[in-house]
């Protein structure tokens, strides 16, 4: 599967609080970055309690991924989320997110999706699922907010054909905070 996530953590501290994975089943693909908050080896134990979560339960929908995640987050600090779709079927991308984790499609158009206030894990406002088309060779980037927020990934629609993995571990190096953990997650679609 074309996916590469790209991660560091605060002042090389063993633990990151910055976390992303991806599952493939039944023609779907579901793409999750949490990020614990603060830092250390808590802030990985929350965004991992999320991880672990979304890897058991990839079949449900948006909106019970993230009441499941609340509920297995309750006795962690809690995360910020970010969980993406992939029908190949269908041809699109649904994204939600919870907290300061951001999404951008960079396709031949850019579509940035957003995400509700609050804490996986402490509650949270009303979801708000975002469906995009997503096409053969389009990228999905994730990032949490330890890369910078004026970050503009539509400069990397000419990439989209490239290694994702030194596509993560550019935005990284050009983007991330020296101040946070931080984790960049790069999905390429391979609908035919």
């Amino acid at each position: 599967m074309p996916v590469a996530i790209a991660k560091r953590s605060f002042l090389g501290d063993p633990f990151c609080g910055d976390q992303g994975g991806c599952w493939a089943s039944d023609g779907k693909v579901t793409l999750c970055l949490a990020d614990g908050l603060g830092h250390g080896e808590d802030a990985e134990e929350a965004a991992r309690a999320a991880l672990d979560y979304v890897a058991g339960h990839c079949a449900a929908p948006l909106a019970e991924l993230f009441a499941g995640c609340d509920e297995a987050l309750y006795r962690t600090r809690g995360a910020a989320v970010g969980i993406a779709v992939i029908d190949h079927e269908a041809g699109t991308l649904t994204h939600a997110g919870v907290g300061n984790t951001r999404a951008v499609v960079v396709g031949d158009k850019t579509a940035h999706l957003g995400s509700t206030a609050g804490i996986v894990g402490a509650g949270y406002g009303r979801l708000a699922p975002e469906a995009v088309p997503f096409m053969s060779d389009d990228l999905v980037v994730m990032v949490t907010d330890g890369i910078k927020q004026r970050s503009d990934f539509a400069d990397f629609a000419a990439m989209r054909g490239t290694d994702v993995q030194g596509l993560a571990e550019k935005i990284l190096q050009d983007w991330g905070r020296e101040t946070d953990d931080a984790a960049v997650l790069v999905f390429r679609s391979e609908i035919k």
